[in-house]
């Protein structure tokens, strides 16, 4: 009675145990990919997936003496060679500001720069609608 008492709760709780194999995306996925529940809005329950987080956690920093500090579009990253004439034509083309910040040896091209995250963030849209180029917003700070 016993043996069968412990084989009973050992495979209760053997099929209750996670198996080890990660929650994957489907293409049916409705975006939710992790439990993580945003207590912030009262009265509504947000499931946050796991690429959302707070621009506080996500903004790059790059810490600069030379270029102005604030907000920033940043647009290429080159380690090895330093961006091409024919690369930065659309740029100058361009109604954007811009600048190439050689830090770490690496040339990072940002444009900007914008006072808020928010103002950065918003010009995410019409840089890849006019330059056809995907950003994202980094911070230039003081060292």
């Amino acid at each position: 009675m016993i043996k069968k008492l412990l084989l009973t709760a050992t495979l209760l709780l053997l099929l209750g145990c996670e198996t080890g194999v990660k929650n994957q995306r489907t293409s049916g996925d409705d975006g939710i990919s992790s439990g993580i529940v945003d207590r912030g809005s009262v009265g509504t329950t947000h499931y946050a997936s796991s690429t959302e987080k707070s621009h506080n956690s996500t903004v790059h920093k790059i810490f600069s003496t030379s270029a102005q500090p604030g907000f920033y579009l940043q647009m290429a990253l080159f380690e090895k060679y330093r961006p091409t004439k024919a690369f930065l034509k659309p740029l100058d083309n361009s109604r954007f500001n811009y600048i190439v910040l050689n830090k770490y040896n690496k040339d990072y091209v940002l444009i900007g720069a914008y006072k808020s995250y928010n103002e950065a963030k918003k010009q995410i849209a019409s840089v890849k609608s006019a330059l056809g180029k995907q950003t994202f917003v980094v911070q230039v700070l003081r060292p």
